[in-house]
């Protein structure tokens, strides 16, 4: 398993967490460390592809931000 954190801004941080097998990887309003839990659970986004190396994890959470700009509330 992988987990990305990417801090948007102070008051917006996301955790990307991506199982190997999983066929998609989930996002969690803020950073919750290497929690296992659904706790926050903001996204469950489905996978075409398994990722090699933690870049692939970087890439997918990049993508996801990006199509997902307009439509994010701020979180504290």
């Amino acid at each position: 398993m992988a987990w990305h954190v990417e801090d948007v801004s102070p008051a917006e941080v996301y955790t990307f967490r991506w199982g190997r097998g999983a066929g998609y990887f989930t996002v969690h309003a803020g950073d919750i460390g290497a929690s296992h839990s659904n706790e926050r659970l903001v996204d469950t986004v489905r996978a075409a592809s398994d990722w090699a190396t933690e870049a692939d994890v970087t890439a997918h959470a990049k993508r996801w931000l990006r199509a997902t700009a307009h439509a994010r509330p701020l979180r504290p």
